[in-house]
């Protein structure tokens, strides 16, 4: 039974591990985006990237909700 429980605790930690990655994979391509739309000309890609930008930070909070929950297994 404490191998399972073990085991269980070692998924829900290699999960944490690689939304943590996805939420910083994300904030850097959040930080990028910013850094191009300042040397961009158009307003129109100037607004999409804007957009992209919200839908990453608000799927970056969705991930983090999920973090705190997979860390409550353990």
């Amino acid at each position: 039974m404490t191998d399972k429980v073990n085991c269980n605790k070692a998924e829900h930690r290699t999960k944490i591990k690689k939304m943590e990655a996805m939420v910083n994979n994300t904030l850097a391509n959040v930080y990028d985006a910013e850094i191009s739309m300042e040397h961009d000309d158009s307003a129109a890609h100037r607004e999409k990237i804007k957009e992209k930008n919200a839908q990453r930070l608000e799927s970056v909070e969705d991930t983090r909700r999920e973090i705190e929950e997979e860390r409550s297994y353990l």
